[in-house]
């Protein structure tokens, strides 16, 4: 049985929505406010992670710059990250990942189901329904373990398997499940998104 999983398609040629943002940084750190100031101005959604008031989190950023505590550091739908971005860095970041979204006239759409029958996530075209990506999954009363996230060979590299985990995080929270992601990737896209990690089980 493939259960729908709300709101999770691709976006409409007029969208220009990057996809979820995560910036680490410290109200004291000028770049972050700028940063602010221009996601703001843009219209730009993103999590904020105050580095002061969850020192933990450090650690993501020593992670993410060989370990050198530059602020801030902006992590992005595809898994990439920026230190101390330019306005015009972000601008042509954010206008990447738009344009790498964004289906040409008459190309499918994606969707993300959930094949209860085969325990796993998938993304998928609509309507030929051709698959792009798929998360494996057992549940644990309630709670899914995810040993494995895939994105098909000829797939790769267009940052669908993160586009994938959004689709399991919307799902989650719509069946009000948890989740242990045992997939590095998986566990790594919850880990940068702080606003996931209630989901955490």
């Amino acid at each position: 049985m493939l259960a729908l999983c709300p709101v999770v398609r691709a976006m409409s040629i007029e969208t220009r929505n990057p996809g979820p943002i995560t910036m680490y940084g410290a109200d004291w750190c000028g770049d972050c406010r700028r940063a602010k100031s221009w996601f703001a101005d843009n219209d730009i959604e993103y999590t904020y992670v105050d580095l002061i008031e969850q020192p933990d989190e450090t650690e993501t950023v020593l992670a993410r710059n060989a370990g050198r505590k530059n602020i801030p550091v902006i992590v992005f739908a595809d898994d990439s990250h920026l230190t101390e971005p330019s306005n015009a860095d972000l601008q042509a970041k954010v206008d990447e990942l738009a344009d790498a979204t964004k289906p040409a006239a008459g190309d499918p759409q994606r969707v993300v189901v959930d094949n209860v029958e085969a325990s796993r996530f998938e993304l998928r075209t609509e309507p030929d329904g051709e698959l792009i990506s798929f998360a494996d999954y057992s549940d644990r009363n309630g709670s899914l373990v995810v040993p494995h996230v895939e994105t098909l060979m000829e797939h790769r590299g267009n940052g669908f398997a993160a586009e994938l985990m959004a689709g399991v995080v919307t799902n989650l929270r719509s069946t009000d499940r948890t989740i242990t992601p045992l997939c590095p990737f998986a566990a790594g896209y919850l880990r940068d998104r702080p606003d996931t990690h209630d989901l955490l089980a």
